[in-house]
């Protein structure tokens, strides 16, 4: 039994999305410094920010992944870390890293598995964005798509949300005992 699913949280069915309550399913890409990285990787370390970016071209110019980049410092502080997945292959991945001068690596997923697995995918099949923030044991907390008709938050709710989560771990808070009066 997961950590998690003692919690409470659902494991996602196969054929379903990832929605609030559940667990991320665990995938492994190939990173932009050529390494496969695990979701599962990051079970019992910190929250996540997972955002599926789509194709570089869409990409570039996205405010919320340059106001990720920017603040990856607080988002540090709230003991979570952004993970960025494109459908893109490992040396454009790694290009695109560079060009935005994100702080983290970057995953690759050419052939969109995984973007179809989260519902980071439009009509046609054509590669979407998708954000989704989960604790440390992977239970999805907040989810946008933009394939379903839903816009991307900006930086101020990503960092509400990882502050809410924050504050929810037992082991990172103290915690107040009742006094006798």
């Amino acid at each position: 039994m997961l950590q998690a699913e003692i919690g409470s949280a659902k494991v996602t069915a196969d054929a379903s999305l990832p929605t609030r309550g559940h667990l991320m399913p665990d995938f492994t890409l190939s990173s932009s410094d050529d390494k496969q990285v695990s979701l599962y990787d990051y079970r019992g370390r910190c929250n996540l920010v997972l955002f599926f970016a789509g194709r570089t071209k869409d990409s570039t110019d996205s405010p919320l992944l340059s106001a990720l980049a920017k603040r990856c410092g607080e988002i540090a502080e709230t003991d979570s870390e952004v993970v960025v997945v494109l459908a893109e292959s490992v040396a454009q991945a790694d290009e695109f890293r560079r060009m935005i001068h994100f702080p983290v690596s970057v995953l690759s997923d050419p052939d969109m598995r995984v973007h179809n697995m989260v519902g980071a995918c439009g009509a046609q099949a054509v590669p979407g964005a998708a954000l989704y923030i989960t604790d440390r044991f992977l239970e999805v907390f907040a989810v946008w798509r933009t394939g379903t008709g839903d816009c991307l938050p900006d930086v101020t709710d990503v960092l509400s949300w990882l502050n809410y989560l924050d504050s929810q771990c037992p082991e990172c808070t103290q915690i107040e005992w009742p006094t006798d009066d």
